[in-house]
């Protein structure tokens, strides 16, 4: 008889795979912690998980060290040498399972399945240092995360071949059920501190929904779930919560908030086998598009402050719009910086409150304590308001991650996070309006030429951060695949290399019109075409052919079709005004004193009465008003019909210029 170990062998069962088609969205479900056990229990387990994962990521380092320390072991047989220091997924798991072990204390608030998934988070990025990626990189050193970084749980995905098994965190109930449990009167709400959820038999409930994690020494942690009652937000909860059967794996999330209990905001985040919702509206609008669009082609000029799209159907039809920040979003951002500001010197203040022997006198403070030193008076406890202590090579003395911080400290630095937070969510929004009037206007089949925002940022950090355009590229990317999809052709955002093109340096005529940066207006001797530089080129980048769709540096301009397409380019270019405006009055005659970027080719009127003529339309937005008041582009946009388009960011028609030979 052999009394070698008996397992289970392979598996002989087709695995479970997920099927890309099918999709996969992550709801944010808030969890309700106003009862202070629950909340206790639940900060606790936190506290818990981040000594497990503290310890794995030291272990991660030490073992990192010695794996690059032993160079003649590792040419020899590297493999040899990370299974000897347990550089593995299993060897980073047994080492949670010793953590807990190590510290019993621990298991009344984090289970071995925890745990191990902790050391798998761990082990993958070790992973990323250890080995190359596919252009080549590896990560840096390894470091150990704070606290305040330490935001969430890692769930582990349910079986979808055998019932009823969840190995962390599950989510009970049905939506049927928590509508029907808090609504009255046919309005569905839910209170403040919603009722604690109670039960034995958790398969089958069909309650309200609740968050479950069994396995713990102290009973089961169970969190009831608060879902939004907005009418707008029920056909997104029956689109992700309708079929329990699709959900797929749940991880637990905090965040900060200083307004909240304890300062920390709880989430379930859960992962559902489906497609992101998309609704009715949006659908049609969509599907719409992918007909009208089918035979147009845009070009896109990214800027640090704007963005200009130009697109065309086979050389005809030419449009251009122009995307900016108005002035209502500049004194909104204006706002805000000042705020940061003021925010930023408060903290700055309560950390040299709390360390003050990290940091020297002023030259005025000192100047202050020397005159007191003299006249032989007692010295004054000041705040320092000099530089930090450092060495020679301008490295502090003490990190700033081992000073003390009050409790106000860490209350604004949460407040800061979290109007941060919300400030990127509002550019996030707006970027996915603007795109998806873009794409409606000019279709999805785009082309950009490749450049790299992060290293503008470099340069001119305040002014990309303020109108952000890789989150307005990202945005036309991901409408314009949405449209791709439904028309069932390829679409998108394109790169193109600035190389082989040169679309600020060239003519659609052909002919090579040298610029400057600062040279904002395009004038070519050839043919004569005038026009804003932004425009042109991004008429030409609609022009663009790839040899080969994965390359950027393929990409050719097709100087014989804007050769062909120049007379409608000149139109586009420069707009004409239609209607019964047939004489300059204040409605039409502008100034180069109206504060605006763009120079236009009437006279400048001595500051004077002028009669007001509001008759007609014009194609696009007209300028501010001139005069004694100048009024504002709000009432421009009014009194085109325009003010809905513009409002997203100002999107002009065309863009007229004084060109002079």
């Amino acid at each position: 008889m052999s009394s070698e170990k008996r397992t289970r062998g392979p598996n002989k069962q087709t695995p479970w795979a997920r099927q890309p088609e099918a999709g996969l969205s992550v709801l944010r479900l808030p969890l309700d912690t106003s009862d202070p056990v629950q909340r206790a229990r639940l900060a606790s387990m936190f506290g818990g998980a981040y000594q497990v994962r503290r310890g794995l990521q030291r272990d991660a380092q030490d073992r990192s060290r010695a794996y690059w320390a032993a160079h003649h072991e590792r040419e020899r047989n590297p493999i040899v040498v990370r299974d000897r220091l347990g550089l593995s997924r299993a060897g980073f798991e047994h080492a949670a399972y010793e953590h807990l072990d190590a510290a019993p204390h621990l298991r009344r608030f984090v289970t071995k399945a925890l745990a191990m998934h902790l050391a798998d988070s761990v082990w993958n990025a070790t992973e990323r240092h250890l080995f190359r990626d596919a252009a080549g990189r590896r990560q840096g050193a390894l470091h150990i995360g704070r606290w305040y970084d330490f935001t969430r749980l890692p769930g582990r995905a349910r079986s979808h071949t055998t019932q009823r098994k969840w190995e962390t965190f599950r989510l009970h109930g049905t939506l049927a059920g928590h509508r029907a449990a808090y609504t009255r009167n046919g309005d569905f709400m839910q209170p403040h501190r919603m009722r604690a959820v109670e039960n034995t038999s958790w398969w089958s409930y069909d309650g309200p929904l609740a968050l479950v994690f069994s396995g713990l020494t102290d009973g089961t942690l169970v969190l009831p779930v608060r879902l939004p009652t907005a009418p707008s937000n029920q056909p997104i909860l029956d689109h992700h919560l309708g079929d329990p059967s699709r959900w797929h794996k749940i991880d637990l999330v905090r965040r900060r908030d200083p307004n909240a209990a304890g300062g920390w905001r709880y989430e379930a985040h859960l992962m559902v086998l489906t497609t992101p919702y998309v609704s009715p509206t949006a659908a049609a609008r969509r599907a719409t598009v992918a007909i009208e669009t089918i035979d147009r082609v845009a070009g896109i000029d990214v800027n640090v402050s704007n963005i200009t799209v130009a697109s065309h159907e086979h050389g005809r039809g030419t449009q251009v719009t122009r995307v900016e920040r108005d002035e209502t979003q500049k004194q909104r951002d204006r706002s805000r910086a000042r705020r940061e500001r003021r925010r930023q010197r408060d903290l700055d203040r309560s950390r040299r409150a709390t360390n003050r022997g990290q940091y020297r006198l002023s030259k005025r403070q000192e100047k202050r304590a020397r005159r007191r030193a003299e006249a032989g008076l007692s010295p004054v406890d000041v705040i320092p308001s000099g530089p930090r202590i450092a060495r020679a090579d301008g490295v502090p003395l003490q990190g700033y991650r081992r000073d003390r911080l009050s409790a106000r400290y860490h209350r604004q630095r949460a407040a800061q996070v979290a109007e941060a937070a919300s400030a990127t969510r509002v550019r996030q929004d707006r970027a996915r309006q603007i795109a998806a009037e873009i794409v409606g206007t000019h279709g999805y089949q785009l082309l950009v030429e490749d450049c790299s925002v992060a290293a503008w940022s470099r340069s001119w950090g305040r002014a990309v951060a303020a109108f952000s355009p890789g989150t307005l590229i990202a945005a036309l990317d991901r409408e314009a695949q949405a449209v791709a999809a439904l028309a069932g052709a390829s679409g998108g955002v394109r790169r193109i290399a600035t190389q082989t093109t040169a679309l600020s340096q060239h003519c659609p005529c052909g002919a090579r019109v040298a610029k400057r940066l600062a040279d904002r207006v395009h004038r070519c001797p050839s043919c004569g075409l005038c026009g804003d530089r932004d425009a042109v080129s991004a008429v030409l980048a609609s022009f663009v052919v790839l040899a080969d769709h994965g390359d950027p540096s393929s990409a050719r301009v097709d100087y014989a079709a804007t050769t062909n397409a120049l007379p409608d380019i000149r139109r586009a270019l420069h707009p004409s005004s239609s209607g019964w405006q047939d004489t300059l009055s204040e409605s039409t005659d502008l100034s180069a004193r109206d504060g605006s970027f763009i120079t236009w080719s009437t006279s400048t009127p001595d500051s004077g009465l002028v009669a007001r003529r509001i008759v007609g339309t014009v194609a696009c937005p007209i300028l501010n008003e001139t005069g004694f008041h100048q009024t504002t582009s709000e009432r421009a946009r009014w009194r085109t019909n325009l003010f809905r388009r513009t409002s997203l960011d100002a999107a002009i028609c065309g863009t007229a210029l004084s060109c002079s030979p």
